[in-house]
């Protein structure tokens, strides 16, 4: 029920697409998650996860033309052809309104539950092959595959489409993931708040797609970053400053503390999405570890500030290109008095773009 209230909600104020994480674990430690730390969020668990391909089918039959997307999938958990099947019947479903957002996948969704989470990127690039081997099979074809982590031998795929299969979208920003976007992407949907990295970041797709004869300019260049959000400039440094927030900083690359002359309190090489699982941080080694983490490097990892201000920054994102933004508004994790008033802050963004 929630998730219908939100597609149609959003959908009615004019927001163009809704997108849904693949998780079993969230970025919070469970173990700083209790009233005196997170707020009223206590009462929920930082790990309440639905389905993704279930809750996309959910938003797209509670609206009319809202995207719905995944950001993002992985072919870890999954068999890359049970990828293609549940894009390809989410297709008819959502009547082609749905996309595919695939990456490489985070070690907390996948090794804590008994898989290895190993090559992940070269295991990804043989799962977009199968995805779209199976997508442009024909009747009565046999498809053969053999790869080193799947293969296919006399295989089917004959779930026909309804008008024509779902886009993919890549996410990631290590130059390997942005050359599968080149060669493989739709589109291309990193977690990122790095003006720089996004720029040096197209110019190796726009190199890769040119090597493989593909068209740049088909490739929908997108943005996912977490929005930290308030009238006022200095609330939102308030908000950074919170332990929730500092808490999810936990997973910021190493590299950002690097440019700050710091080691990162996990370790010196240490990559949120490849390395963090927060089960397994306790209370005390949080509360050690946020202590090391100056607000300057929370500020690189947020789009954040004042309407006004964050209309500005991402200004710059579009001159290089931007198409498609996705906002996670994080803002109330820091201070739960502030969904209303984020989310109203957020629409002046709506509007200014729109």
């Amino acid at each position: 029920e929630g998730i219908a209230k939100t597609a149609k909600n959003i959908e009615e104020k004019g927001y163009a697409s809704i997108w849904f994480p693949d998780h079993l674990m969230g970025w919070w430690p469970q173990s700083i998650w209790t009233p005196e730390i997170v707020g009223g969020f206590a009462t929920y668990s930082p790990h309440t996860f639905f389905e993704t391909a279930l809750s996309i089918a959910a938003a797209a039959s509670a609206s009319r033309n809202l995207i719905v997307g995944s950001a993002v999938t992985e072919p870890i958990r999954r068999h890359p052809a049970m990828i293609a099947q549940s894009y390809a019947t989410l297709e008819h479903i959502t009547k082609g309104r749905c996309i595919l957002g695939i990456g490489a996948g985070e070690k907390e969704n996948v090794e804590p539950y008994g898989l290895r989470y190993e090559k992940i990127v070269s295991r990804l690039e043989e799962s977009l092959q199968i995805i779209r081997l199976c997508w442009n099979s024909k009747r009565d074809e046999l498809l053969n595959f053999e790869g080193d982590f799947w293969k296919l031998k006399d295989a089917v795929f004959e779930l026909p489409p309804l008008k024509e299969r779902p886009p993919i979208w890549i996410g990631g920003v290590r130059e390997r993931m942005c050359r599968l976007v080149g060669r493989y992407g739709d589109g291309w949907l990193p977690f990122l708040a790095d003006l720089e990295m996004y720029k040096d970041r197209l110019q190796l797709i726009e190199e890769a797609a040119k090597k493989a004869g593909r068209d740049f300019d088909k490739i929908t260049k997108g943005l996912f970053t977490s929005v930290i959000i308030d009238r006022d400039h200095d609330e939102c440094l308030k908000v950074m400053d919170t332990p929730s927030i500092k808490a999810k900083a936990l997973s910021t690359p190493a590299y950002i503390f690097k440019k700050y002359g710091l080691e990162h309190p996990l370790g010196k090489d240490f990559y949120g999405l490849t390395d963090f699982v927060p089960s397994r941080i306790s209370k005390k080694e949080v509360f050690d570890a946020m202590d090391k983490i100056p607000l300057d490097v929370i500020q690189e990892t947020y789009l954040w500030g004042t309407p006004d201000e964050i209309i500005e920054k991402l200004e710059k994102f579009v001159d290089l290109g931007l198409e498609h933004l996705v906002i996670w508004n994080e803002t109330y994790f820091g201070d739960f008095g502030k969904v209303k008033s984020s989310y109203e802050c957020l629409g002046e963004v709506l509007d200014y773009f729109k």
